[in-house]
């Protein structure tokens, strides 16, 4: 059976590091494109595939062994990214964003749970400890601002569904990373994620052209910068480090928009949101410390 070599730490975490701080300015991004937001999904993942299309295309399929591309988990990465946009996109309309945000944050707990049960991976008490920590400065960031009105309920289980759909988009990662080149992996994930958002504009009959040339201008910059550049980035830690370990460093997204807001839009940090991402930082150094202690066990392929 063939073993990947892990890269060097200081490697792994100047990548994963550089990833979050790509992430961090999709908030940022959003906040300038006059579009709709499900119109702004799809650009992203769709002109992210276009970008990296040259170098994966360069790859012929047929070259490959037969049945080493794993189709189907393909299939479902990209549709559970697609959906994961979609369905946390749509919370957005319908409760608070601090609502929003704190539920999608639960993400690490889908996913480590999920990676117990189907790659039958030990999630270590110290790995639950850093969870926690991280969904409580998430929600103390966010101000735990929850309505009780059924139309912001529908929101809150949304935002909740968004959470699971990206845990199973970092599971499926996980698995198709393990033999997949990244190249090829982000070329169909990304298309497949963008035909399923293009379809959801279409059937929803929300717009796709018309707009001002600043706001392609910053739809270019989105699929650019967060997603080639960060989900790219939390893509290739997928190879060498748990799914969980992942999903609990995406959430320094929170942290680097706020560092970004301050330095760009001169925004001020209250005492409690400061706190809050105090929080987040110590859980996420202490994600690393513990992905560090235990590596991701590789993931062995099925049986021929």
């Amino acid at each position: 059976m063939h073993h990947h070599r892990s890269p060097p730490l200081w490697k792994l975490w100047s990548i994963v590091s550089f990833g979050i701080l790509a992430i961090s300015s999709a908030s940022i991004l959003i906040r300038l494109a006059e579009a709709p937001s499900l119109a702004i999904a799809a650009y992203r993942v769709s002109l992210a595939a276009a970008c990296v299309g040259p170098w994966a295309l360069r790859f012929p399929l047929k070259a490959k062994p037969a049945g080493s591309i794993p189709w189907k988990a393909v299939w479902v990465s990209g549709c559970f990214l697609a959906l994961h946009f979609a369905f946390w996109i749509e919370s957005l309309q319908r409760t608070s964003v601090a609502s929003s945000v704190t539920l999608v944050s639960t993400r690490p707990v889908f996913t480590a749970v999920l990676s117990s049960l189907l790659f039958k991976e030990r999630i270590g008490p110290l790995m639950w400890g850093t969870i926690a920590t991280c969904v409580t400065g998430g929600a103390v960031v966010a101000g735990l601002d929850f309505r009780l009105d059924p139309h912001a309920l529908l929101g809150d289980l949304l935002a909740l569904l968004g959470g699971l759909m990206a845990s199973g988009y970092f599971l499926a990662g996980r698995y198709t990373r393990a033999t997949l080149p990244l190249t090829i992996y982000i070329f169909w994930t990304y298309g497949i994620a963008g035909v399923v958002l293009v379809g959801l504009c279409l059937i929803s009959q929300t717009p796709l052209v018309g707009f001002s040339l600043k706001t392609y201008t910053v739809l270019i910059l989105l699929a650019a910068v967060p997603q080639m550049v960060g989900h790219t980035s939390f893509t290739w830690a997928l190879k060498h480090l748990s799914a969980t370990a992942v999903a609990v460093l995406t959430l320094g997204e929170p942290l680097g928009a706020t560092v970004l807001a301050f330095l760009l839009f001169h925004e001020t940090v209250s005492l409690p949101t400061a706190s809050g991402l105090a929080l987040l930082a110590i859980g996420i150094a202490g994600s690393g410390f513990a992905a560090s202690r235990r590596p991701a066990t590789p993931l062995r392929s099925s049986p021929r």
